[in-house]
């Protein structure tokens, strides 16, 4: 058997094999040139899970006219001149694959108008043969109709889940730029009903946009590596991890979420590092990365949640120094939940959790099993200054959130949420 050039067409659709696998790959790249290009809103319209038709329409700043034939080449990029740029990554796209690799398995029309210019033009590709350059009228920005997803590759057609499901990956694809990029509005639709309206705002009122609460923020760094975890109690357990503003699915970075939070917290972890000690180039879809000076990046994330031990002081001085805010026990439930309010959260503390964290940690952390054995028990009753000095001691510990097995120790609820369920308005005092 004799080696042999495989044709340009055929290493094409190869190469969109990796890239593109599903609708909310073509969504995912789309969004990405949207976002380097400037864009302050972002639109997104499908049809039948994007299977029948993907439109992503952005008001960046255009292609120019000079440029639209030459976006749909392999390797075709204005974010990288040299090898030197892969190892300082500022842009979202940054491998010249996204055009390509999509028309290379679908119909696209491309529709954009440069600030420059004063017409717009359109470009349409159909399994990789480009058209000819026509003008079109369009305000400035771009807009992106993917129709036909493989056409040209039945079998792929296959591997495809039901359109239910394909919308689901598209709005996590999209619910991901949101959280990563709140300056950017974004607006999604499905079969011509509106699923997600995300107008700009602050990252902690996106996160509220998004998920209908007000998350727990903790804030940690170690020089230029600088980190924000914003987490609450929710029985999903997921986790979102965005590296320099991009969202990455990376297994180790979840994995320390995981043993941070536990497994009743959905975690939003925003790491910021500078673009060296940074590598997306490691995944066909720039989901993974890799670290340069990992442990210390590892170390930051990890100071989110564990603080580090106190010196060996009094226990008066202790006391001075515990609570960051002040608080008050309201009761106990069923001789198990431990009710106080702390700032402008109700907490409800599992008594026997948070006794299991204190002794664990106490004991050195040599023993879950001894930690949880010498613990108060569900089903104790406890008086106020019991309950008291439990939660002091809470306020001094490295891991605040979870026992020594993964489980939450409390569930913490905004007063404000409550006013609002019950149609009052809630005042800070």
């Amino acid at each position: 058997m004799f080696v042999r050039i495989l044709p340009p067409e055929v290493r094409r659709k190869i190469a969109a094999g990796e890239v593109i696998e599903s609708p909310a790959d073509v969504v995912k790249e789309l969004v990405e040139n949207s976002l380097d290009a400037g864009a302050g809103r972002i639109t997104v319209d499908t049809s039948k899970g994007g299977k029948r038709r993907i439109l992503v329409r952005d008001d960046g700043e255009g292609i120019h006219p000079d440029d639209m034939e030459k976006v749909f080449y392999e390797g075709a990029t204005s974010k990288i001149d040299s090898e030197e740029d892969l190892l300082n990554i500022g842009s979202y796209g940054f491998r010249g694959e996204a055009l390509s690799s999509i028309s290379a398995v679908s119909r696209v029309t491309l529709t954009s108008k440069h600030r420059s210019s004063d017409r717009g033009y359109r470009v349409v590709c159909e399994g990789g043969v480009i058209g000819k350059k026509e003008p079109a009228p369009i305000g400035a920005g771009t807009e992106v109709e993917v129709r036909g997803l493989f056409f040209n590759q039945p079998a792929r057609l296959k591997f495809l889940k039901r359109e239910e499901a394909e919308a689901r990956r598209i709005r996590e694809v999209i619910t991901r730029f949101a959280l990563a990029r709140p300056d950017v509005s974004f607006f999604l639709a499905s079969n011509g009903r509106k699923v997600l309206d995300l107008p700009t705002a602050p990252e902690e009122e996106r996160i509220r946009q998004i998920f209908g609460t007000v998350p727990q923020l903790a804030q940690n760094g170690i020089g230029s590596i600088k980190v924000r975890l914003y987490f609450f109690p929710s029985s999903s357990g997921r986790f979102y991890t965005f590296v320099n503003k991009r969202p990455v699915s990376d297994r180790n970075l979840s994995s320390t979420l995981k043993k941070l939070l536990g497994f009743k917290k959905t975690g939003i972890l925003f790491l910021e590092v500078p673009p060296f000690m940074v590598d997306f180039n490691v995944h066909p879809k720039k989901r993974e990365v890799r670290f340069l000076r990992a442990e210390e990046v590892y170390r930051s994330i990890e100071g989110c949640v564990y603080k580090p031990p106190p010196k060996a002081v009094s226990f008066l001085s202790q006391r001075k120094k515990l609570p960051s805010e002040e608080f008050k026990v309201l009761g106990q439930i069923e001789d198990t939940v431990i009710v106080a309010r702390i700032g402008d959260y109700l907490y409800f503390f599992d008594q026997h959790l948070l006794s299991e964290r204190i002794n664990y940690e106490r004991l050195g952390e040599s023993s879950e099993d001894v930690a949880c054995r010498v613990s108060l028990k569900a089903g104790e009753k406890l008086s106020n200054r019991e309950m008291e000095d439990l939660i002091r001691q809470w306020e001094g510990l490295s891991n605040r959130e979870v026992c020594p097995h993964g489980r939450p120790i409390y569930y913490r609820i905004h007063l404000k949420e409550i006013y609002d369920r019950l149609g009052r308005d809630f005042h800070l005092y």
